[in-house]
């Protein structure tokens, strides 16, 4: 059986790291705290890096090569999903994870933060309610 819980507390941290970067952009002066908002976007790559790693070793292999039909779609689909984001999200940090280059680009700034913030946690919310819920009614 698939021990979730270290998936669903890495979650937990990167919607943590999600909500702070929020906080920051939501202010009128996000300009002067654009330090500590590089300073979150670099915490959350690497949280986010860590997650994909391990769902890649131990979370999605298993449900692929499992023998649930629905699950094994279900997973390919959110693999495919996945990396979408993932590539999604590493553009945009490459773009704006120096105050210089947040500076160069504010004219798109705040919209690609939002929308990047929102993919991301789409994305866990999709995972947490049907994957993971799905995942333990099965008992896999």
């Amino acid at each position: 059986m698939i021990n979730i819980d270290n998936f669903t507390r890495q979650h937990k941290d990167i919607v943590e790291e999600l909500n702070h970067i929020e906080e920051i952009v939501s202010k009128e002066d996000y300009q002067n705290n654009l330090n500590e908002f590089v300073s979150h976007i670099n915490v959350l790559a690497g949280k986010l890096k860590i997650h994909l790693n391990f769902e890649d070793k131990f979370l999605y292999p298993n449900l692929v090569n499992g023998e649930d039909i629905k699950i094994k779609d279900m997973a390919n689909s959110y693999i495919t999903d996945m990396g979408n984001i993932a590539d999604a999200f590493t553009n945009y940090k490459n773009e704006f994870n120096t105050k210089t280059k947040i500076n160069q680009g504010l004219d798109t700034f705040l919209s690609q933060t939002k929308t990047i913030v929102n993919k991301i946690k789409k994305r866990i919310s999709k995972e947490e309610t049907e994957l993971y819920r799905l995942i333990v009614e099965k008992g896999i």
